[in-house]
């Protein structure tokens, strides 16, 4: 089924347009009102006088009646004075031009030229309410009018009327010119005519076809609008309401009026921004608070220019909802996953202080298995000790206050805790020359992420031909970088997946929180961490943090360094 404004549209094609006035019965009143006064005006020496000058004048009047009377019924009607009738009484009207015509020259005297390019008004007349056919033959009648116009007079079948009759003198080549002069000028005019008219109908095709696809883009375009699920309100330049689709008025659950400022809608800044995003609470009576969210742009013309802005909004409150309950269930199954972690971590160091106690316990065990045990006990009460240490580092919930460090010295500490340690005995760290930058970071925190970074890479280079760990730092663009890298065991992506996760390292020394700890400590710092590593051919950890500039340095003068 054909959409209505495409049916109004198709229907206008071929429809004569009637707000122009009808020209053949315009032309035919004037012609006549003005023939017949201008007669009657001037003296008897100034005007034509001849044989049927009462006839002459008797035709104009009749014309001039019969469009006075044609005029009043369109103007009673159809409330206009010329209006455009149908194809039959335009067809009656050419035909009366055409008698008027041919009177005029009849009497003006068919030898003078100049007046036969009168036939050329009803060929004009008729561009505008016939086809090209039609128009051609309104063309050929008005020549055929003429020769027999001409021919009568000479052959003196036509008895003297004006100046044409008696003493007609087209004698020689003066016939068949006089002829030929006035046919050419009637066809040559239908032929332009007709190529007018040709170009018209294509172009009132085409601009019916264009219409009628504007039609339906505009009605396209209002299902769109009012099949949306998001609110939309379009604002003139003032922020008043112009218009609201059916989703608006369903989402704030009351009528929308236009016209009125937005602000009396919507709780939304005056004067509104250009571009603005938006997120509010709207308390409603009887119902829980209604969250809506949404975005406001400009609204531009065709031109660029800005005709005033569009408010496209959705209600939140549902997803929200769901959102919150997303976030507690994770929460909760984080808790689970670390509980359980913890809970397997401690139930090895447990197990084996149990058997120590039970072993202690017993009168007959000699000295030295006591003295073993007594070790085995130390070590995994240790182990216990480390675990609950770097869990409640782990959940402190936020980083200490930072202060500026010189880099050098950051790392210069990491490389003397690296060669304290015992178990990095054999092991040389290779340390790059820093450059000379600052930083500004939790000192404590700082040096216990670099030190789980080289005490993972000790661990990973265990049992490597070539064991080697280095750390180095380097300045770009106001941004430093640390890097921690060695040649160890490398990790698969798997293992790369899930490095972060707490209770997730794959070494039997630590607590398997370190990577947890390294990345808890650079998102406090707002840093950003990197991690590259292929199974058999080493991991790459950089830290990207940013330099704190000289300038900042001597702003703060007081600040340890």
């Amino acid at each position: 089924m054909l959409d209505p404004m495409l049916q109004r549209t198709l229907g206008r094609l071929g429809a004569r347009d009637a707000s122009q006035p009808f020209l053949p019965l315009a032309f035919r009143l004037y012609a006549s009102f003005g023939l017949l006064v201008l007669h009657l005006a001037l003296p008897a020496e100034g005007r034509v006088v001849g044989p049927g000058e009462d006839l002459y004048l008797v035709v104009l009047g009749l014309l001039l009646v019969e469009a006075v009377w044609e005029a009043g019924l369109g103007l009673r009607g159809r409330d206009q004075i010329f209006p455009t009738p149908p194809l039959p009484w335009i067809w009656w009207n050419l035909g009366l031009d055409l008698a008027l015509v041919t009177v005029v020259i009849a009497y003006q005297g068919v030898v003078q030229e100049r007046f036969s390019t009168l036939y050329i008004f009803p060929v004009l007349a008729s561009a505008f309410y016939l086809g090209t056919t039609e128009i051609v033959w309104v063309g050929v009648a008005c020549s055929i009018s003429h020769i027999l116009l001409v021919l009568g007079f000479t052959l003196e079948v036509i008895p003297p009327f004006g100046l044409s009759g008696e003493g007609l003198d087209l004698g020689g080549s003066r016939l068949p010119f006089l002829l030929g002069i006035a046919s050419l000028q009637i066809f040559a005019t239908t032929l332009v005519v007709v190529l007018i008219r040709r170009n018209l109908e294509r172009l009132s095709t085409d601009l019916s076809a264009s219409e009628a696809t504007v039609d339906e883009l505009s009605a396209l375009h209002r299902r769109v609008v009012d099949s949306m699920s998001s609110g939309l309100i379009t604002l003139d330049l003032a922020g008043r309401i112009t218009s609201a689709n059916p989703a608006a008025v369903a989402i704030l659950g009351r009528p929308v009026p236009m016209g009125v400022p937005i602000q009396d809608l919507l709780p939304l800044s005056h004067p509104l921004p250009a571009q603005h995003r938006f997120e509010f609470a709207l308390p409603l009576e009887g119902r829980n608070t209604q969250i809506l969210g949404g975005h406001l742009a400009s609204l531009r013309g065709a031109g660029g220019q800005e005709t005033g802005q569009l408010l496209l909004f959705q209600d939140l409150t549902e997803l929200k909802a769901l959102e919150e309950r997303t976030r507690i269930s994770e929460r909760l199954a984080a808790i689970g996953q670390l509980a359980a972690g913890l809970a397997h971590e401690l139930r090895n160091p447990l197990a084996s202080i149990s058997g120590c106690v039970q072993l202690l316990s017993r009168q007959t065990a000699p000295e030295e298995v006591k003295t073993r045990v007594l070790g085995i006990l130390e070590r995994e009460t240790q182990r216990v000790g480390a675990i609950v240490s770097d869990f409640l580092d782990f959940a402190r919930p936020e980083a200490a206050p930072g202060q500026v460090l010189p880099l050098a010295r950051v790392l210069e500490e990491a490389r003397a805790s690296w060669e304290m340690d015992p178990r990095t005995e054999g092991l040389s760290l290779r340390l790059w020359e820093p450059p000379r930058a600052f930083l500004h970071a939790d000192p404590v925190g700082l040096h216990r992420m670099l030190m789980n970074l080289l005490s993972n890479a000790r661990k990973a280079v265990k049992g490597t031909p070539a064991p080697m760990v280095s750390l180095s730092a380097s300045v770009s663009g106001g941004q430093i970088r640390l890097v921690v890298e060695d040649n160890g065991c490398g990790m698969a992506p798997s293992q790369l997946d899930r490095l972060f996760v707490p209770f997730s390292g794959s070494f039997e020394e630590g607590s398997g929180l370190g990577m947890s700890l390294v990345y808890k400590f650079t998102e406090a710092m707002g840093w950003r961490i990197e991690v590259q590593s292929r199974l058999g051919a080493g991991t790459r950890v950089q830290i990207f943090l940013p330099e704190y500039l000289q300038e900042e340095l001597l702003a703060r003068p007081n600040e340890p360094a």
